[in-house]
């Protein structure tokens, strides 16, 4: 019984929060660009790039007049073609409004590896990258977002041999979502 009055109480804090007009909570999902960057003795390689699926939520902080702070959690595959490698991505972005509706991003992402085509082994569980876009929000709601991911961790594992491979993702995000 304790527990169900101390449940009932964080969830009527959670909806008067929720109904501050500084915080607002939504949905997205789209399309990823994405490939990877692989340098193996210095020399760069080009796989061919792939298109692939994100989606996820957000809690949208109004900070100041025209800068929001968006924490999201996305699931997010990546890679390139035949290579496609699956994160759970926890980007935090700054929003600046230029003018209203039109806002641009930018902040730190961390990704945590869920799977691999080919399997996990010779990768690490942890991507750090560095996410830069831009949003145009309607007044119903919704909205479209832009993004390029700048992967700035190399994911290989450094094992005996390939110790002078690199690897980092690197993509381009077009999406749409609905803030409520």
């Amino acid at each position: 019984m304790k527990k169900l009055f101390v449940f009932s109480l964080i969830l009527v804090a959670f909806q008067l929060q929720a109904q501050d007009k500084n915080l607002t909570f939504g949905i997205k999902a789209g399309a990823n660009f994405s490939n990877l960057k692989l340098e193996f003795d210095g020399e760069g390689l080009s796989p061919d790039g792939a298109t692939s699926i994100f989606v996820g939520g957000f809690v949208d902080i109004g900070v100041a007049e025209k800068l929001n702070f968006q924490p999201e959690i996305q699931y997010s595959i990546e890679g390139a073609k035949n290579a496609d490698v699956s994160f759970i991505n926890v980007p935090l972005m700054l929003k600046y409004y230029l003018v209203e509706g039109f806002n641009i991003q930018a902040g730190p992402q961390i990704g945590f590896l869920v799977d691999a085509e080919g399997g996990t082994d010779g990768l690490k569980s942890t991507n750090f990258a560095l996410n830069l876009g831009a949003a145009y929000e309607l007044p119903a709601g919704f909205f479209v977002d832009a993004r390029y991911n700048f992967g700035l961790s190399n994911i290989a594992e450094e094992e005996p041999g390939f110790e002078d491979v690199t690897l980092k993702t690197k993509g381009f995000q077009l999406g749409v979502g609905y803030r409520f």
